[in-house]
């Protein structure tokens, strides 16, 4: 059985302060991408986009407050639909919060797993220097010519992974 991707690491932030970030959408916007429309309830949707164009639609499966996240893909990447995206959380301290970050099914038998793995590693990263900092690093479409250029890319890019 071929693994997922896994990353487990600790944050300088309250529990509280990590799990308000990855349900609310000031928290969302500030990490991954501000192009997005985010959902609070189990059972609704998030749509993620870049450059304007879906990525992807992620279903709230469920939501335990200051414990776990898990969302599933319903929407986007063909190798992206059907897996589960799991945060789980726990206090080891004072403003100290343990995270296990899973992406169940997406394995490196996929063709677009060291892109995404990598892409996690740097998303993960964001949220780490926003509940730390304040710093919001999330993705920002591009405008005019650049914005025209990368929309182009993106799309092409995107034939690859889906239908």
């Amino acid at each position: 059985l071929m693994s997922s991707y896994v990353k487990r690491f600790e944050l300088s932030a309250s529990l509280e302060e990590v799990y308000k970030a990855i349900t609310t959408e000031k928290g969302i916007k500030s990490w991954w991408t501000v192009d997005c429309d985010i959902s609070t309830e189990i059972g609704g949707v998030h749509s993620f986009r870049f450059e304007r164009l879906l990525f992807n639609s992620m279903k709230i499966v469920n939501l335990i407050p200051n414990e776990k996240v898990h969302w599933t893909c319903v929407e986007g990447w063909n190798e992206w639909k059907g897996t589960d995206v799991v945060f789980k959380l726990r206090s080891i301290g004072t403003r100290k919060t343990s995270v296990e970050f899973q992406h169940n099914g997406l394995t490196p038998s996929l063709s677009c797993y060291k892109m995404c793995s990598k892409g996690w590693d740097d998303t993960l990263l964001h949220l780490q220097q926003y509940v730390e900092h304040g710093e919001a690093n999330a993705h920002v479409p591009k405008t005019g010519l650049k914005g025209v250029l990368s929309r182009t890319a993106f799309k092409v890019f995107s034939r690859k992974y889906t239908k």
